[in-house]
Parts: structure tokens; C-alpha cells; sequence
């Protein structure tokens, strides 16, 4: 896989002195007696923002432009469901959702470890947020995807078992479409869900 661009290493050089200035405030703030917690708080909440991006980006960093086995699965799938569905309902409802950068870069993640449980706290640093990483995993458990959840000496993990993927909850990527065309009256809806 080829590795990100340059830019992607700038970002995370041009990132560290100041991560490192906000580290070495911090530090300070926790030797100096403190009358009120306040500037310690602030000081945390500064060094807590500097690292978070920058272990974002030098994460980031890590991981390809552009990982072909997701795309690779992505088609499969929409083959899949052009199989499946193709004829009984408009192609639009054929498409096959999740396909943002955060998306891909949470797979690869998973697919570099194949078999082995990833920490949710690795997850959570290109989300930068538990219930976005949340949400995107279930996304792409919704693809058939092969993502278990579950815990690991009290830590929350995902394991990326196989690449496989499961044929079972095919009818609720166009199903979930169609619920989200607002164009659709709800009569319309429940006639193409039932074609499915």
C-alpha cells in the first residue's frame, strides 16, 4: 500500500512543537501549587486538543492514500446488490453507502491488524469523538462486513475477522434509502420496500 503524501508528514511536523509547547504548559501547571483549579483545567483542556490532533495526524500519516481492499469490497457489494435488486427497484436505491475518507481510514486500520482486536481508543483518534467512531463502525457492520465488537481485558475492541462479506443484511442498504428519500410520499416507500 502506498504510503500518504508528504503534506500528511508536514501536517504532523508542523503540529508537534506545538503539542509539545501545550505538553511542557501542562507539566508546569501540575508542579505549581494551584488555589483554584481553573488554569490547570485550561492548560489540560489546550494540551488535550494539541495532542489529539496530532496523534491524529500522525496516524493519519501511517496509513495509505487509498486502500484498494475496501474499494475491492465496496464493489463486490454493489455487484451484490445489483443481483439482488436490480430491475425490482430504481438503480438510485442500489448504491452503496459509507464511503468517506473516515470510512476507509477506519478499515484500514482494522484490516492492517486482520484477526486481531483493535482498541476503540485507536479508532477514536482519526474520528476524534466515541460516538462518531461508534456510528462509523456500525456503518460498516451494515456493509456485511465482518466487524465484531467487543472487549478485551476490560477495553473496548474491534476485530476485523474476515473479508468476507455477509449476505444477510443486503436488503437494508436500499431499505435504508428509500426510508431516507424525502421525495417519496410514505406510500411510495412502502411499495418499493416491499418489492425487496
Amino acid at each position: 500500500m502506498p504510503k500518504k503524501s508528504v503534506d500528511s508528514q508536514q501536517s504532523w511536523q508542523s503540529l508537534k512543537p506545538g503539542t509539545l509547547h501545550a505538553v511542557e504548559q501542562l507539566r508546569n501547571q501540575l508542579e505549581v501549587a494551584q488555589d483554584s483549579p481553573q488554569d490547570l483545567i485550561d492548560t489540560y483542556l489546550i494540551a488535550k486538543r494539541a495532542l489529539a490532533e496530532s496523534m491524529q495526524a500522525l496516524l493519519r500519516e501511517s496509513l495509505p492514500d487509498s486502500c484498494p481492499t475496501f474499494h475491492d469490497l465496496r464493489e463486490q457489494l454493489a455487484g451484490a446488490l445489483s443481483e439482488r435488486f436490480g430491475g425490482k427497484i430504481p438503480e438510485q436505491y442500489l448504491r452503496v453507502p459509507y464511503s468517506s475518507r473516515t470510512h476507509e481510514e477506519l478499515f484500514t486500520i482494522l484490516l492492517k491488524s486482520q484477526g486481531s482486536p483493535v482498541p476503540a481508543m485507536m479508532l477514536r483518534i482519526i474520528s476524534a469523538d466515541s460516538v462518531h467512531t461508534e456510528r462509523r463502525m456500525r456503518e460498516l457492520r451494515e456493509l456485511g462486513l465482518d466487524i465484531v465488537a467487543g472487549k478485551t481485558q476490560g477495553v473496548d475492541v474491534y476485530t476485523l475477522h474476515s473479508l468476507e462479506i455477509d449476505p444477510e443484511p443486503l436488503s437494508s442498504i436500499p431499505k435504508n434509502l428509500i426510508r431516507q428519500d424525502k421525495n417519496l410520499t410514505k406510500a411510495e416507500k412502502e411499495d418499493l420496500i416491499s418489492r425487496l
